[in-house]
């Protein structure tokens, strides 16, 4: 009797372990929804003509660069793009198969507190810098999760400014500066009249 009864115990108890390893753990449930996807890479990406990162691109991107936006001021052909988590801008004279005169790079911010939220939408962390030729551009680029913002001067004023992508701009009176603004459609005219406002 003794023996049966044991028996019976070990028989629970065996399984009892073996109903607590495929029981799911629910005080470790996983996120019920995907990480937040930032809303620049859910943009479009648009065509350029040549290859303007030839000159540039020495191994293969990794990850992969998405063109958001082009925009042809004159003799200067502006486009903005993403490789992961970095906004780019690069800037080549018109016409085909010209050398890049301007590149920037720089991440969007990871945390809340990180970069300037003076313009809306942000965070932004931001870098500038001078392009190369005998008058050179100057450009900065402020790049956030949801819109890049790029103020570029030494732009020719005597032509219409084109563009292409989810890009909205101004250019000021004079014609030699423009700002562009990628991002959803809600979002740029709000971040335009942000950053002529300040």
């Amino acid at each position: 009797m003794t023996r049966t009864i044991r028996c019976l115990i070990a028989g629970v108890t065996v399984g009892l372990v073996c109903s607590a390893c495929t029981a799911p753990d629910t005080g470790k449930a996983g996120p019920s929804s995907p990480p937040e996807t930032a809303e620049l890479l859910k943009l479009p990406t648009v065509s350029v003509t040549g290859d303007p990162f030839a000159e540039l691109d020495v191994t293969p991107q990794e990850p992969s660069r998405r063109v958001l936006g082009e925009v042809d001021a004159g003799r200067e052909r502006l486009i903005v793009y993403t490789e992961g988590k970095k906004c780019g801008l690069l800037a080549t004279p018109s016409g085909t198969h010209r050398k890049p005169s301007l590149q920037l790079l720089t991440s969007w911010p990871e945390k809340a507190d990180q970069g300037s939220s003076r313009l809306p939408f942000g965070p932004y962390l931001k870098t500038s810098g001078y392009g190369s030729g005998d008058s050179p551009a100057w450009a900065e680029l402020s790049c956030s999760k949801k819109a890049v913002v790029v103020n570029y001067s030494s732009v020719d004023g005597g032509k219409e400014i084109r563009h292409t992508g989810s890009v909205s701009l101004s250019r000021s009176e004079d014609g030699k500066s423009v700002s562009v603004v990628v991002g959803k459609e809600g979002s740029r005219k709000k971040i335009l009249s942000a950053a002529h406002s300040s």
